[in-house]
């Protein structure tokens, strides 16, 4: 038994490392499996970027510009300061509020001590004066509240001498320069978020009713071809342009660099149903030819061989790093995305990985 045992282990080690010849010479390949999409065209729409939160800074109250030492361009953190007024007399007013304070806890705490005393001494005392005091000392606690709320109305009004930024954002314009005289309600600056930028596009009638909160929609904004961006739709605007029979969709871009500014052109891709499906593969499979036509090369298993067979698609739209094919290929075609550089009609292949996709996979027993 022993003896049987080592001439199956010995058999079964030859049958790995002896390969059969024409796999030994066969093509290496990747493929992977299409995944199945809807057929109809992406709705792309054009419009420019617009920043989602903008704000014109007036100060909370009139006086003489001390500091702007901000230009155009400066980013700043919310609650920075941007501009600041000259506060001379409002801290005047607040060190004079400070006094009466204390002048005014002093009072309050001799009314506080009589009353005390009148108390230990009511048998000794008239009931009027005992009142008296009690009646003092509730004075002396309403005068001291209300110097306390004159206080923080000028710790209030000092801060109303500055102008923060509101959110984090970008100076876009300085309307002010120190020594110039600022007015309540009339700008200083104008600041805009970065963070956060909005899309506003028409979209057509036709179109309208199939557009939702919950849309899929790819941006690609036109100074950066190269890349992607998630676009949320924020607005339905359930109001058309009489002349144009368009409805105003706005969408927040999704996005993390500080490149990307306001005033930027781009265009967004939705994702509508008609009904009908196609299959979707990446752009590496695709083998284009100079006359225009467009191939892609399947693996398919003949005589227990994985040969390579050519396949002549018709495509659909493109976007993105995958293109839709709408003739010409099953889903559950295997497409080779890697090899297919050297490959003939009929060439011996061989598997070297399978990217994850839906539909059937050439050689998976499952």
């Amino acid at each position: 038994m022993a003896r049987m045992a080592w001439w199956v282990t010995c058999f079964s080690a030859m049958m790995l490392v002896a390969e059969p010849a024409y796999t030994q010479n066969a093509v290496p390949v990747v493929i992977v499996s299409p995944t199945i999409t809807e057929s109809a065209p992406p709705l792309r729409l054009s419009g420019t970027l617009t920043s989602e939160r903008f704000a014109a800074l007036s100060p909370y109250v009139d006086g003489l510009v001390v500091s702007a030492d901000v230009d155009e361009g400066h980013a700043a953190k919310r609650g920075e300061t941007l501009v600041r007024l000259d506060a001379t007399l409002a801290k005047l007013q607040l060190a004079e509020a400070r006094a009466r304070l204390d002048e005014a806890q002093a009072k309050l705490a001799e009314a506080e001590r009589l009353w005390v005393e009148a108390e230990k001494l009511s048998q000794n005392i008239s009931q009027s004066t005992l009142r008296s005091r009690e009646s003092q000392k509730w004075i002396e606690e309403s005068v001291v509240a209300r110097v306390r709320a004159e206080l923080l109305f000028q710790e209030e009004l000092i801060e109303r001498h500055v102008v923060r930024a509101p959110f984090d954002g970008v100076v876009v314009e300085k309307l002010t320069e120190v020594g110039e005289w600022a007015e309540v309600g009339r700008p200083v600056l104008e600041f805009l978020s970065t963070d956060r930028l909005r899309l506003d596009v028409q979209v057509p009638q036709a179109y309208y009713p199939l557009i939702s909160r919950e849309s899929s929609a790819l941006v690609r904004i036109d100074a950066f071809p190269d890349d992607l961006f998630t676009g949320q739709v924020l607005a339905l605007v359930p109001s058309s342009d009489p002349n144009r029979r368009t409805f105003l969709t706005r969408l927040v871009i999704d996005h993390t660099s500080n490149e990307i500014i306001a005033g930027m052109s781009a265009e967004v891709s939705f994702s509508v149903s008609n009904g009908a499906s196609a299959v979707e593969i990446p752009r590496d499979a695709l083998v284009r030819y100079p006359d225009g036509s467009t191939s892609v090369w399947v693996v398919e298993e003949t005589d227990n061989e994985l040969r390579a067979h050519e396949r002549q698609i018709v495509l659909g739209d493109t976007f993105g790093e995958t293109v839709k094919v709408i003739e010409g290929l099953s889903h559950t075609s295997s497409i080779v995305v890697r090899g297919n550089e050297t490959l003939d009609e009929g060439a011996t292949v061989r598997l070297v990985d399978r990217l994850p996709g839906r539909g059937g996979v050439v050689g998976d027993s499952n």
